[in-house]
């Protein structure tokens, strides 16, 4: 009888830590399981100008790249990723005075996307801006432009977002880059293409808050 008992005493000790073993095995499996469906599968793409870009003015002009750091490279990155657009592109920009930029945008427009975008009430008027913001507008445009209500209220964002209400396809671009000849050839900026969802949402929150509050 004792060595019934000792032998069944013997088999539920040993037992033990097997046990212990098998909950924790199955505890990690799902933990890694459950980071996996976590996991950021977001991109990022940083572009920098500086010296490289300083004497990239014609290749803009005549549309001809000198390379992977050329100024007109980066412009082209920028146009596929706005001639992506299905839905929506929702841009803030302090001024804008690149040509091929304006042209997306009323080309997007013109093909049933919804294009807004948040510029400074004083750059719109300017010499160099004028003529833009002009042809934004006319010809059946449906460029939706807003500005704040006061030329005292500086609207100095520089980001784009591109269907931002899809989580699928949703994406942007932001930095401290205006979309001008002189940011993209003369001056020294940083700019950020992603897809992360969560920077999207937050600056899609901000960008609804703004066109809320500004002037048509």
């Amino acid at each position: 009888m004792s060595k019934i008992i000792f032998v069944t005493f013997l088999t539920i000790f040993t037992s033990i830590p097997l046990f212990l073993r098998y909950l924790c095995m199955k505890k990690y499996e799902r933990l890694k399981a459950k980071l996996r469906e976590q996991e950021d599968e977001s991109y990022y793409e940083c572009i920098f100008f500086g010296p490289t870009n300083f004497s990239c003015r014609p290749h803009l002009i005549g549309k001809q790249d000198c390379g992977d750091y050329c100024s007109y490279t980066y412009l082209q990155r920028l146009i596929h990723y706005l001639n992506s657009a299905k839905s929506s592109i929702s841009m803030c920009m302090y001024t804008l005075t690149l040509n091929q930029i304006a042209a997306i945008l009323v080309t997007a427009s013109q093909r049933g996307v919804r294009v807004r975008l948040i510029t400074d009430k004083t750059m719109s008027k300017s010499t160099v801006s004028k003529d833009i913001f002009g042809g934004l507008k006319k010809n059946g445009n449906c460029v939706e432009i807003k500005m704040p209500k006061s030329s005292e209220q500086l609207m100095h964002h520089k980001y784009c977002l591109i269907d931002e209400k899809d989580k699928l396809s949703a994406k942007m671009f932001f930095g401290s880059a205006n979309a001008t000849t002189q940011a993209f050839c003369k001056n020294f900026e940083s700019m950020i293409l992603t897809n992360n969802w969560d920077m999207i949402e937050k600056l899609s929150e901000e960008y609804e808050e703004l066109w809320n509050m500004f002037d048509n």
